[in-house]
């Protein structure tokens, strides 16, 4: 399958590796960043999507003990001064365009946030979905592993990205497979 080499790391990983000339070719950008996280500088990239909202979850519905869990982070974080924002359907659905829109990049597509791990890694799982269709789901799962080991993709943002396109929960579930939650 064709698409755009994938690199996903952390805030201060993607700096050092941009501020490399001729590093690595990088052409496109998500970077996503809470409240008190920063965007990596992009010297010059063409294509960028930046987003903002933290590593957090949305409270279940369905789960009261989630949600309390949930409500008690928020609460923690409250007390300095940081108000949570999870991810919602719109972040999802921006990353997949943005993704459609990059498709035939000739070039690297970095996928930037604070750490490398969870929004980051979520972000490139949608993109790899975007760009494979339907029944790829296992290969997105392999691929992404491969450009960061230690991913573990926010949940949420991918649950999002599944239902946006018509996944029936394979993405979610391909990712359980390898790394359950």
């Amino acid at each position: 399958m064709t698409h755009p080499p994938l690199l996903i790391l952390g805030y201060s990983e993607a700096g050092m590796l941009l501020r490399k000339p001729g590093a690595v070719d990088v052409r496109a950008i998500i970077s996503i960043h809470g409240q008190r996280e920063y965007a990596v500088e992009t010297g010059g990239v063409p294509h960028r999507l930046v987003l903002r909202f933290d590593d957090t979850e949305a409270p279940s519905t369905t789960d009261p003990i989630h949600a309390a869990r949930v409500r008690l982070r928020q609460r923690e974080a409250a007390k300095v001064g940081l108000t949570l924002t999870p991810p919602t359907i719109d972040h999802a659905r921006s990353i997949i365009d943005f993704a459609r829109s990059v498709a035939e990049l000739d070039g690297t597509l970095l996928c930037q946030c604070q750490g490398g791990v969870s929004r980051s890694s979520a972000a490139a799982l949608l993109c790899l979905a975007a760009w494979t269709g339907p029944g790829q789901e296992h290969y997105c799962v392999e691929r992404l592993l491969a450009a960061r080991d230690c991913a573990v993709p926010h949940r949420d943002l991918v649950a999002f990205g599944d239902d946006l396109l018509h996944r029936e929960g394979e993405l979610t579930r391909a990712m359980d497979r390898v790394r359950p939650y």
